[in-house]
């Protein structure tokens, strides 16, 4: 282990006795670590305590670019597992995951729904599984 730790400690040395591509592979490990880190905006959402949704899913940062065409609205009067399966193609097609799945579903709600949603117990809602679990029951 030793020696593999200082023959990699040696490679840039040698890659710069080899010219530019010391420079080159450092250039490309910065830009992919800048875009690894580019890859959500918002580097601190706001956090609201009387939102449903918890704390750390509050804080999940937007995904970069993430801009659903259309989100399907939900008033109540279809079946939720009808309105779920739209929403969430909608949202995966768009780069979302289950945790943007949670924080985007206030702006589906509607009506009956949005009035639900905002009497939700605040910080209670943990997962995108949770949450619709629980529009499931109640709907």
């Amino acid at each position: 282990m030793q020696e593999e730790v200082g023959q990699l400690q040696e490679l840039p040395n040698t890659q710069a006795a080899a010219g530019t591509f010391r420079h080159h592979k450092g250039q490309d490990l910065r830009q992919a670590n800048h875009i690894h880190q580019d890859q959500h905006f918002q580097p601190n959402p706001p956090f609201d305590p009387t939102s449903p949704l918890s704390i750390a899913l509050q804080r999940t940062s937007w995904p970069y670019g993430y801009k659903p065409v259309q989100l399907p609205k939900y008033d109540g009067s279809v079946d939720p597992a009808q309105f779920i399966m739209t929403y969430e193609a909608t949202i995966a097609s768009a780069g979302g995951d289950d945790p943007i799945m949670a924080k985007s579903f206030v702006m589906a709600c509607e009506g009956p729904v949005a009035n639900w949603y905002s009497y939700i117990q605040p910080l209670s809602i943990q997962s995108w599984v949770q949450l619709k679990e629980r529009l499931k029951q109640d709907f």
